[in-house]
């Protein structure tokens, strides 16, 4: 007799969710998102930058307080701080950075779902990662689809539109 399991950890929200109701596009949603995508970006750059500033005078502090014993922990907490910002805007009810917000656009799963905190960790360390690797290259993939998506997207099952509340105030 088999015993069914049920998962560990549930990645639900990057399965596709078959029992739901499949997202269904409008064109609408995506118009000029590149740029939009772009100029939301440069803004989130800024405001890492900030909160980086902020977080290294409080990792000098705590080193300074501990003889230089914690440098090496808060040099890697310094190193997180983009991931973090990306997956606590993205996995919030907003479901967008400072800057994706500023530019009217939303994070949303093909499934239906919208992204949890899980999701937008994953969706976050694929953007750096595949950064990293090819040199910001993986960028011109945008070009070859008609909704903007990133090979982050497409691996999360998840894109970048318009908002709900931008396309109400058109």
């Amino acid at each position: 007799m088999s015993v069914k399991r049920e998962p560990v950890i549930n990645l639900s929200s990057l399965g596709g969710g078959r029992d739901r109701k499949i997202h269904e596009d409008n064109l609408d949603d995506f118009d000029a998102i590149r740029f939009r995508r772009l100029c939301a970006y440069a803004i989130d750059v800024v405001c890492i930058f900030f909160i980086g500033i902020a977080a290294t005078i409080v990792a000098t502090l705590m080193g300074i307080v501990s003889l230089g014993l914690l440098s090496p922990i808060l040099a890697v907490g310094l190193m997180l701080v983009p991931l973090a910002y990306h997956t606590v805007t993205i996995g919030s009810e907003l479901n967008a950075t400072i800057g994706m917000r500023f530019m009217g656009l939303e994070v949303y799963l093909y499934s239906g779902d919208e992204p949890d905190y899980l999701t937008a960790l994953i969706h976050s360390g694929l953007f750096y990662f595949s950064m990293a690797v090819t040199s910001s290259l993986i960028l011109l993939l945008s070009l070859f689809n008609s909704k903007g998506r990133l090979l982050h997207d497409y691996l999360t099952n998840s894109g970048v539109r318009l908002a709900k509340q931008s396309k109400e105030d058109l």
